[in-house]
């Protein structure tokens, strides 16, 4: 999408031009055809109106459902899962990113499969849990490859295992100096 200008590397996101997307909105106006109401969410979302983010993705999942078509209502219901951790519910967007993996996975679809994957590692990343991060990043990359997804899929996937995996030695670091240390009755020290 021509809104995005690069990744956040903080939020493991893609940044948004404000204004584009802005734009972007009032183009699709009231729309109601599965991708405008789906690009709708995504972009209300990225400029942080996430009540009519959740209200069109919660939308795009409807929509979905009456077209039949079990992948896209798996990909509607990731970008909801989206804007529901962008609102601030991890647990709720982790357990329907594990869902929706394991649906994706059963039914091999890899493309939506890596991008479930990630989804779940950027909220693994939030609620700090690095491990499960790093687990979702690298398999979501190893995807991505295999597959021969879209550049910027892997490019994404890439940087945000990168990004965990600094984040996680940077933390176990500091859980190591935190540790007390033992110090000898006469001579003190460390």
């Amino acid at each position: 999408m021509s809104e995005s200008i690069g990744y956040d590397q903080t939020a493991l996101r893609n940044a948004v031009d404000v204004g584009a997307a802005a734009r972007r909105l009032r183009q699709l106006g009231r729309e109601r055809s599965l991708a405008a109401v789906s690009e709708r969410a995504w972009l209300l979302e990225s400029i942080g109106r996430l009540d009519e983010a959740l209200a069109a993705a919660s939308e795009a999942v409807t929509l979905a459902r009456a077209s039949g078509s079990r992948d896209r209502v798996a990909e509607a219901r990731l970008l909801r899962a989206s804007v529901v951790q962008t609102r601030g519910d991890l647990r709720t967007a982790l357990r329907e990113c594990t869902a929706i993996i394991a649906e994706s996975r059963s039914n091999d679809w890899v493309e939506l499969w890596a991008h479930a994957l990630q989804q779940r590692g950027t909220v693994h990343f939030a609620l700090e849990q690095w491990h499960e991060s790093l687990v979702d990043f690298t398999v979501a990359v190893e995807l991505c490859r295999e597959a021969q997804l879209p550049a910027e899929q892997l490019e994404a996937a890439e940087v945000a295992l990168l990004v965990a995996t600094d984040r996680a030695q940077t933390e176990a670091l500091r859980a190591d100096q935190d540790v007390p240390r033992a110090s000898h009755p006469i001579w003190g020290g460390r």
